[in-house]
């Protein structure tokens, strides 16, 4: 089996391609970003491997590598499910930690950095497969609704300063200009909100999902469709631990010899989960269920910190989450594990 490693350094306009086989790289080219570019060059590429696999009468596999850069990847990603083509979307921080020392930097150098980590890493990768349209959509509308909450938060932010720098008459019309702005955002907000929400119900799976993560304090609409989109309605993560890496929440040791440090959490995280697990954390610790008086047995018998007791708290959320997700079963406060008979 001739195995060819396409790696593809991606950008608004353009994708810089690098294709590797065994030790040599046999094409470096830069294409477009267009979807008629794009088909036209995967299938160059096909046909090339093919008439080598042919000339040396042996099968042949091939798989396109790329880091994750958001929306600038999808018309990539759109063709090469077209053409039913293995491809794996990478964290661009993983790829640049494996790299080692580095010198240098440019597209066709980038390209061929990340066709040599799909090479190297070929047993640890996952393949990467297209969201359906239902969670695609959602994902748009929840990204939009982020952006929209934080230009709110900037004006909202901006009018409380102002009052204590500018004068009267200059604040007054500034703020009428600002209520109007903010009245459509949130309309905006509340609109956007709405649909997804009807998007939701639509698909049976999502919902029942959607639901399931209700049931855990702390998690509300919000925080049960943010974790929907993050997770690709809970398929990307394998494990509680995995899922609460992500979000920040779980503490790792650090030791060396014989230093040994306080366990502690990493800042490589994504930001916005775990920002919305601590406002989660803070209310269900506000009330009356076995979250709240976790948090208050750490804090009064424990002797812990209470920041450190508020993210043992997002811990055990994310893990009473993934656990409910799992077993398809609503969370119940008054649950006992016990072994089969």
């Amino acid at each position: 089996m001739l195995k060819f490693t396409i790696g593809a350094d991606i950008s608004k306009d353009k994708i810089n391609f690098a294709l590797r086989f065994l030790n040599d790289y046999l094409l470096d080219k830069e294409i477009e970003n267009t979807t008629s570019a794009l088909n036209k060059f995967i299938k160059e590429v096909r046909s090339f491997v093919k008439s080598m696999a042919k000339e040396k009468k042996s099968e042949y596999s091939l798989e396109f590598i790329m880091e994750h850069t958001g929306i600038y990847g999808n018309l990539l990603i759109e063709c090469l499910a077209g053409h039913k083509i293995t491809m794996y979307v990478i964290s661009g921080l993983e790829i640049k930690n494996s790299t080692g020392i580095s010198r240098g930097k440019s597209d066709k150098i980038d390209a061929q950095r990340i066709a040599d980590y799909g090479v190297r890493f070929a047993d640890k990768l996952k393949p990467y497969s297209l969201c359906d349209k239902v969670l695609s959509e959602l994902k748009g509308l929840n990204t939009k609704r982020s952006q929209l909450v934080k230009l709110k938060s900037q004006l909202t932010q901006a009018n409380g300063d102002n009052k204590k720098f500018q004068s009267k008459d200059l604040l007054k019309k500034l703020s009428k200009i600002d209520e109007a702005v903010v009245k459509a955002l949130i309309e905006a907000i509340d609109k956007i909100e709405t649909e997804m929400l009807e998007l939701v119900k639509s698909d049976e799976t999502i919902y029942e999902n959607y639901m399931i993560a209700q049931s855990v304090p702390g998690v509300g609409k919000l925080i049960s469709i943010a974790f929907i989109c993050t997770t690709n309605n809970f398929t990307k993560f394998e494990s509680a631990k995995a899922l609460g890496s992500y979000c920040g929440v779980v503490p790792f040791t650090k030791e060396s010899g014989r230093y040994k440090g306080k366990d502690k959490i990493s800042p490589i995280a994504n930001k916005t989960l775990k920002k919305l697990l601590h406002l989660g954390a803070v209310a269900s610790i506000s009330g009356k269920n076995p979250f709240a008086s976790y948090y208050q047995r750490k804090i009064t018998d424990d002797k812990k910190n209470k920041m450190l007791a508020l993210n043992n708290v997002r811990n055990k959320i994310v893990k009473t989450l993934f656990a409910c997700i799992k077993n398809k079963t609503k969370y119940k406060p008054d649950y006992i594990f016990t072994f089969a008979a």
